[in-house]
C-alpha cells in the first residue's frame, strides 16, 4: 500500500482531506475563471447579440423612427453616438429582464422629445 492510500485509510485524514480538496478546487476554478468586463460604449458589444434584432417603430406613434430596419440611423446626427448613449438604462450584460421594452429618454440630449 502506498503512502497516500495509507493516509486516506485513516478516517480522520479522510474527514479533513475531502473538504480541503473541495475548497482548493473552488479556489482554483474561481481564480482561473476569466473576468470579462463588457464595454457598453462599444456598439460591437451590443451587436454581438442584437445584430439580427428587428428594430420596429417606437411604442409612441408621435415619436420618429430613429433606426433603420438594418440597424442604421434615419437621422445621421445619431451615428456618432454609441448604443448606450441613448439606451442608458442598459448597465450590465446580460441585461435584467425588466429592461425589455424600456424606452429611450430623448430629453437626455434634446430640449424636448422629438416628434414626427
Amino acid at each position: 500500500m502506498n503512502l497516500l492510500a495509507k493516509l486516506l485509510a485513516h478516517q480522520s485524514i479522510r474527514r479533513f482531506a475531502v473538504p480541503v480538496a473541495i475548497v482548493l478546487g473552488v479556489l482554483v476554478l474561481g481564480v482561473s475563471a476569466p473576468v470579462v468586463a463588457q464595454d457598453l460604449s462599444d456598439n460591437e458589444t451590443c451587436m454581438e447579440c442584437h445584430a439580427d434584432t428587428e428594430r420596429g417603430p417606437p411604442k409612441n406613434p408621435d415619436r420618429p423612427q430613429v433606426h433603420t430596419a438594418d440597424g442604421g440611423f434615419n437621422v445621421e446626427d445619431h451615428e456618432m453616438w454609441s448604443c448606450n448613449d441613448c439606451h442608458d438604462y442598459i448597465t450590465e450584460i446580460p441585461h435584467p429582464d425588466d429592461v425589455l421594452g424600456s424606452e429611450v429618454d430623448c430629453t437626455n440630449c434634446h430640449d424636448e422629445a422629438p416628434t414626427k
